[in-house]
């Protein structure tokens, strides 16, 4: 079924009447009712009319909302090769003339792998209302995971939060856009960021999965982000989504044996497993260095004692 280009939640999420009908408005009430009708009709009609566009002419925008939308992809297109594109994508027309893309990503990608003309909605739309119009048709869909949202949060403060002025702003379009709590933009965007990028890819999407368990992530990830990009090449590709997020999780959680750079000539080495710590030494060190980790312990445990309760 085609969605409407600018449904009721699309209109609140704004926040703002569209200055086009307030001004055909005023134009109507000049004319005779007749008049006024028909152009009414034909406003109404230019709305939701539809044209076949070449879709190598229609670039993508900077903020994206699937982690890879040729991911699946044949199966759409095999749709639209048997049954023909049934709902149209919206594209904008941007300062410099050309077309961007707002919403269908994956039918633009379709149509271009069957070289085949896309059919699409073009409107006048300002950045700003065409990231809102994207994340209200993204809330519609039923297959949006958390991770995805979050990475769309990211993208806009990314790229229309760059000053500090401009942040706030960035952070109310990115709510109504997704017509979420304020306060979990700015924790949807430390996730989205705080998670290496190449970790995020080799996870997916993870449907189903909610905030907490990529919370867990990001916290991991803070702690050793080097390790978090190791991590990324370890975890196995066969497994489902959610799988591979367990799997990264259980990764960065299991603290690898270190043993710090000695020579093989030293004679005491220390590795580190978990909250086990090993120490390796020559028979003829034992005695006199397990007397002093002992008065070294016992030295932290008075200190401790006389420390404030």
């Amino acid at each position: 079924m085609a969605r409407k280009v600018f449904g009721d939640s699309l209109k609140n999420a704004m926040g703002k009447a569209s200055t086009s009908d307030e001004d055909a408005d005023l134009d109507l009430k000049r004319t005779s009712p007749t008049v006024a009708r028909a152009q009414a009709s034909v406003l109404e009609e230019d709305k939701h009319a539809t044209r076949l566009i070449d879709p190598g002419t229609v670039r993508m925008s900077a903020v994206m909302d699937r982690i890879d939308p040729s991911d699946g992809l044949e199966e759409l297109v095999s749709s639209i090769r048997e049954h023909g594109q049934k709902v149209p994508i919206l594209v904008r027309r941007t300062q410099d003339g050309a077309l961007e893309i707002v919403y269908g990503r994956r039918r633009l990608l379709a149509c271009r792998e069957l070289g085949q003309k896309v059919r699409a909605t073009v409107m006048e739309m300002t950045e700003e209302e065409a990231l809102i119009a994207q994340g209200v048709e993204n809330n519609a869909r039923q297959d949006p995971s958390f991770i995805e949202r979050a990475l769309f949060v990211a993208g806009i403060i990314r790229e229309l939060g760059k000053t500090d002025e401009t942040r706030k702003n960035a952070q109310t379009i990115a709510y109504r856009a997704l017509q979420i709590d304020e306060s979990l933009v700015s924790r949807m965007n430390r996730i989205a960021t705080g998670i290496p990028m190449e970790l995020i890819q080799a996870i997916g999407p993870a449907h189903g999965v909610g905030r907490r368990v990529w919370e867990k992530l990001f916290r991991l990830c803070e702690k050793d982000v080097s390790r978090a990009r190791e991590v990324a090449r370890e975890i196995p590709r066969t497994l489902p989504g959610p799988d591979r997020l367990d799997a990264a999780v259980t990764l960065l959680t299991a603290t690898k044996a270190t043993t710090p750079g000695v020579d093989q000539g030293e004679r005491v080495k220390i590795g580190r497993k978990g909250n086990r710590i090993t120490i390796d030494v020559d028979a003829d060190l034992a005695p006199r260095i397990e007397d002093a980790i002992r008065k070294l312990i016992g030295e932290l445990l008075d200190r401790g004692q006389d420390g404030p309760e």
